[in-house]
């Protein structure tokens, strides 16, 4: 994966912890804006030359209920109005406004947007979500839009490690959002290091939104997050030059919208899967990635990466190995 951080991001990080629901409806009609950037038709085909908007013709005036955190940095943010905004916001809304397709909001912790989703609560979740084995057993999934790696936040003062030096952080204590992958990452990388006597403390905090300033603060050594997510907060945080971004070197993880296992949501995640193609061969993605973190996290990385495998009756697979 090219990474390129750049100095010039186009929004501000709201630091949001919410302990209750706030419910936005509507979509933001944002389908002409993206597709005057990336130069897109607005009715797009897909190989065979169907017209996607025909074949799903069904879901057009249909409402989708959507969870976000609203807390991760350039994926899904408070925009300062209570909207949501970000990476993962940009993306359903361009698919839903393609479609004709309603949006409701439902803004909440992330640790809690799961249970919604098990519950009916909501339909589907935008919240940098990846997957592992207990999600692959319990929700289906779209196919990947994006792709993370893992780095940590680090105070300079404290020492400059080097990508991929687990060692470091003997004795050390890191900071991880709670009900996140990223911090199950993080307990497994403890895991194998402890195997290895290197013996590494875990804070879980309830918001990706005071990962950083528990840091610079020094209630932790460092921090655990995806990659893109630590250079955001990192230079939002404006202490970009005492804080240091540390590449674990571990899994690339495919970035997907997980679905609750409803058969009425199969279309949708047809839909959607047609759509996300067109998207990758178009250079939409890649626009929305630029704007947000100024680097491609939409193109299939190098080295290893965690696939998602099937998880339904008609294999909502993504990115698996031809």
């Amino acid at each position: 994966m090219k990474k390129r951080f750049g100095r010039k991001l186009l929004s501000s990080l709201a630091a949001v912890s919410m302990a209750t629901s706030l419910v936005f409806c509507g979509s933001t009609g944002i389908l002409a804006a993206a597709e005057e950037e990336s130069g897109t038709e607005e009715t797009l085909t897909v190989a065979e030359g169907e017209d996607l908007k025909e074949k799903y013709a069904s879901l057009a005036g249909t409402t989708l209920k959507i969870g976000t955190g609203c807390a991760q940095a350039g994926w899904t943010m408070d925009d300062g109005t209570g909207n949501p905004e970000g990476m993962d916001i940009d993306v359903m809304n361009y698919i839903c406004d393609y479609y004709g397709i309603t949006i409701e909001w439902t803004v909440s912790e992330y640790a809690s947007l799961w249970g919604m989703l098990q519950n009916g609560v909501i339909d589907t979740i935008a919240n940098l979500t990846t997957v592992n084995d207990d999600r692959l057993g319990l929700y289906w999934f779209t196919n990947t839009y994006a792709w993370e790696s893992y780095s940590i936040v680090s105070r300079t003062e404290d020492g400059i490690p080097e990508d991929g030096d687990m060692t470091f952080w003997d004795g050390k204590t890191i900071a991880g959002e709670a009900g996140s992958n990223a911090t199950l990452v993080l307990e497994e990388v403890i895991e194998q290091q402890a195997e290895n006597g290197i013996i590494i403390n875990k804070l879980v905090l309830d918001s990706a939104a005071v990962l950083i300033p528990a840091v610079v603060q020094k209630q932790a050594d460092a921090e655990f997050q995806c990659t893109s997510t630590c250079a955001y907060a990192v230079a939002q945080s404006g202490n970009g030059d005492i804080l240091h971004i540390q590449d674990v070197q571990w899994k690339n993880m495919p970035i997907v919208y997980g679905w609750a296992r409803v058969e009425s949501n199969k279309e949708y995640i047809n839909a959607f899967n047609d759509l996300i193609e067109l998207m990758h061969e178009d250079g939409t993605l890649e626009t929305f990635s630029m704007k947000w973190f100024d680097m491609d996290v939409t193109a299939l990385p190098e080295g290893e990466v965690n696939y998602v495998t099937t998880t339904g009756d008609d294999a909502w697979q993504s990115y698996e190995e031809e």
